[in-house]
């Protein structure tokens, strides 16, 4: 995620709107993040979720969520593989 200033993003705003569309922005305040700026599809699909705790059983994980943790289950595999072969 990119990270800049609330002055920075304000100074450039047409440029961090275009980009904070494809992808999340953080704004910070005082070298703190402060809010992050998103697209409105993404903050749809993070609200449609009300409580990010819920806990899925395998056949009814959504398919959304189900690709992004086969994902991640994949990049840890292929990272412990690379670490156990040195």
């Amino acid at each position: 995620m990119n990270t800049v200033s609330t002055v920075e993003f304000m100074r450039h705003f047409g440029r961090y709107h275009d980009e904070a569309r494809k992808h999340p922005i953080t704004l910070t305040k005082h070298g703190r993040p402060s809010v992050v700026v998103m697209p409105v599809e993404l903050y749809e699909k993070l609200k449609g979720h009300a409580d990010p705790r819920r806990v899925y059983r395998a056949d009814e994980m959504p398919d959304d969520l189900a690709a992004m943790f086969l994902e991640q289950l994949e990049k840890d595999s292929a990272a412990y593989r690379v670490d156990s072969d040195e």
